[in-house]
């Protein structure tokens, strides 16, 4: 992919400057997403493209401004602490839905108690399964309890709780709502067809922030990385992420278009099937067959060559800059192929074994890390896949290795990354029961001191036991028309509500 990616850009580079786009002019931006858009539901996709357009559609009842990273009003206007246990809302007067229907405390209960119900199958259950019951004190004051203290409320509260409005969303049922949403966004959905989705500015928007300049937002699906960039190029799109770290210097240095490498909230691992899910007889429920695999991936190289920007190895499995994160707690495994194969061999694997593996972000980092498991007797047969079916096969047990990576919902706590692989839901391929109690101990008490000394034990026992090979913070590449007016977030949430030309 990277040398076609290479090959359209060199023929680009040869000749004049890309054409001027229609984007200022009619104010519109057009979008190249590598992914089509799952849905427009913010409780079912974890897809970043998907959870990013739902941003735009649908507001929470606070969020965090990227511009001082503190949390502000949106749908509530005020809120409290009635108790360790909840939290209480007071609510925007005058907003209305896109359909016109006006947004009261009904709406928040009718939504947040949908979604809190396991039964009703969020993606992301650590978004919604702490909280008890939503309560109404009147038309425009809510309560949210929790099961138990809960730290990080106001943190899922602005970055993963978007409000329904409760009549449509009972009239048309979830599966119809993630085709036709409803929301009280910045922006609403005009069509979607044939790859291509157009979201229309919100007119009826209420006075905030989030307010946009841009009149229109046309994504388009273009799976390629090559065809992507030529697209950029030629004047076809003006906006694109996901760019090859390799590419991003050589599409800046054409007239006309802007590239950079920015930071994200974003951590790449590889998950190791502890638990056994993918059958019997599979070889990563042998501790040192996991111990192996860490000592046999050599991270500073490929965070040096293949990664770019400021991208970091790690040796914890949650973001370094999360509350609770204690890197010093982390067992370190150094680069060291002769003590991986020693290990092999003492698990009884001494000739060599066998696994699978899938990932989706970069087949480079993928390969690499398939010829450093091969360089100690280890076949990974490697599957690139898109994102959602390379998440569902770790969720759902049918793959021995992945090599994924986990944006936390851009939440500044451990709680959205220990608390979401090692909680005993789907996508806890470990099922470490101690573990477990540990990180739900840590989410759930008030006391700072505790939860840091939980978080730190969990993350010694996690790698310790090797369920993971923690490998690097992600960067991400953005590439966009230089006219464009457009700062990306460490958050990993473009927010093209604040873009303008």
């Amino acid at each position: 992919m990277k040398v076609h990616a290479s090959i359209a850009l060199a023929a680009l580079l040869l000749g004049t400057a890309a054409p001027a786009l229609a984007g200022p002019d009619d104010n519109s931006l057009t979008i190249g997403l590598g992914e089509e858009l799952p849905g427009f539901d913010g409780y079912t996709s974890t897809s970043r493209d998907g959870v990013v357009m739902t941003r735009h559609l649908y507001d929470m009842l606070i969020w965090r401004n990227p511009a001082n990273f503190e949390y502000e009003p949106l749908l509530a206007t005020s809120w409290k602490r009635v108790d360790d246990k909840t939290w209480e809302f007071a609510l925007r007067q005058g907003v209305t839905f896109h359909d016109g229907s006006p947004f009261s405390a009904e709406d928040v209960v009718a939504t947040l108690t949908y979604w809190s119900n396991a039964d009703n199958g969020a993606r992301s259950q650590s978004s919604v399964s702490w909280i008890d019951k939503v309560e109404a004190v009147d038309d425009m004051t809510v309560r949210i309890v929790s099961k138990e203290p809960f730290p990080a409320a106001l943190e899922f509260v602005a970055g993963s709780l978007p409000i329904y409005p409760s009549d449509y969303f009972e009239e048309v049922g979830a599966e119809e709502f993630n085709k036709k949403p409803v929301g009280t966004g910045p922006y609403k959905l005009d069509s979607a067809s044939g790859g291509t989705t157009t979201l229309a500015r919100n007119e009826a928007y209420f006075e905030s922030p989030k307010a946009p300049s841009i009149d229109k937002l046309i994504i388009r699906t273009i799976p390629d990385d090559a065809t992507r960039i030529a697209e950029l190029l030629g004047g076809g799109i003006e906006w694109t992420w996901n760019v090859p770290a390799d590419q991003v210097a050589q599409i800046g240095s054409v007239p006309g278009r802007t590239a950079v490498l920015g930071s994200t909230m974003r951590i790449a691992f590889i998950g190791l099937d502890a638990a056994g899910r993918t059958g019997e007889g599979n070889p990563l429920t042998n501790v040192k067959v996991r111990q192996a695999i860490n000592h046999a991936i050599d991270k500073k190289t490929i965070v040096e060559n293949l990664v770019g920007g400021d991208g970091e190895v790690i040796d914890v499995p949650c973001y370094p800059m999360q509350l609770g994160c204690d890197v010093s707690a982390a067992v370190v495994y150094d680069y060291d192929p002769e003590k991986a194969k020693a290990l092999l061999a003492e698990a009884g694997f001494g000739d060599g074994l066998q696994v699978s593996m899938t990932s989706y972000r970069d087949r480079a980092r993928a390969e690499a890390v398939q010829a450093y498991l091969a360089a100690v007797g280890i076949t990974a047969n490697l599957e690139m896949l898109q994102a959602r079916a390379s998440f569902s096969g770790w969720r759902e047990g049918k793959t021995e290795v992945w090599y994924g990576d986990w944006g936390s919902f851009s939440i500044a706590d451990a709680s959205a990354s220990l608390g979401n692989f090692f909680d005993g839901s789907s996508n806890d391929g470990f099922r470490d029961e101690e573990v477990m109690a540990l990180v739900a101990e840590a989410s759930t008490s008030v006391d700072e001191a505790v939860r840091k000394e939980n978080y730190a034990k969990a993350i010694q026992m996690i790698t310790e036991k090797a369920y993971m090979v923690p490998m690097h913070t992600v960067t991400m590449g953005y590439a966009f028309d230089s006219e464009l007016k457009f700062t990306p977030n460490v958050d990993e949430l473009p927010r093209f509500f604040l873009a303008s030309w």
